[in-house]
């Protein structure tokens, strides 16, 4: 990577440096979920069939919006690594 300039360089550590620290903060989320999982499993198991359905069905609705904000930090991901490639690329493109 010596042929890129150093300010390009320089900016591609600065965003892995966000993004290992985002990705550090989530991690120590994760295990706090993985305890609100158990416990709502838990309850689940311990309620009576008229509400297991609804806590299933709400379950369902989080787990779903979940993996569409995980989608959403990728495609994010994606445009930030096209700005930085394609002026390199192409520097008589503008955004």
């Amino acid at each position: 990577m010596s042929n890129w300039p150093d300010w390009f360089l320089e900016a591609l550590r600065q965003r892995f440096y966000h993004l290992e620290l985002a990705n550090e903060q989530q991690a120590s989320c994760s295990s706090e979920d993985n305890n609100l999982f158990t416990q709502m499993d838990q309850f689940k198991i311990n309620q009576n069939e008229d509400i297991q359905q609804p806590l299933s069905e709400w379950e369902e609705a989080i787990g779903y919006q979940l993996s569409q904000d995980k989608q959403s930090m990728y495609m994010e991901g994606v445009k930030d690594g096209i700005r930085l490639i394609l002026p390199v690329i192409h520097p008589t493109v503008t955004r």
